[in-house]
């Protein structure tokens, strides 16, 4: 310790602080944050930091954490129903259009020009009469 003297004349005792001979550990430890050394765990590792920073994760509260995954999850439920249940139908009804407008004439009746055009069989199963999917 050391002494010394203010401006008012009294004496303040001030301590140096000692350094140890290793530094400690971080305290939190940020192992989570280290690159993983297996490369399907640094698959999914590059995409959780991925999300984490896109959104700013690691600065919400943990409950906003929750709020922001589960809009996501919701949204990205929503979008695989829309891509699995609507679409099969969209692309019939968008392929029996274009077919339309480039023949002008019935889909069904111009859908073996079509194949024939870009040489492949006609297909059986879809249409109006086949008994497939209807629209």
């Amino acid at each position: 310790m050391i002494m010394h003297r203010d401006r008012g004349g009294a004496s303040n005792v001030a301590a140096y602080r000692v350094v140890p001979a290793q530094i400690p550990h971080p305290k939190p430890d940020h192992s989570f944050t280290r690159r993983p050394k297996s490369k399907l765990a640094l698959f999914w590792w590059k995409r959780r930091i991925w999300i984490e920073s896109t959104f700013a994760l690691t600065v919400y509260e943990p409950w906003e954490k929750v709020v922001v995954l589960t809009v996501f999850a919701i949204l990205c439920t929503a979008i695989m129903i829309v891509f699995f249940r609507f679409l099969p139908r969209q692309l019939i009804l968008m392929r029996k259009r274009s077919i339309y407008y480039l023949w002008g004439e019935d889909p069904d009746v111009n859908d073996t020009m079509l194949w024939q055009h870009l040489g492949l069989t006609a297909p059986t199963d879809v249409g109006y009469n086949a008994g497939g999917m209807r629209l």
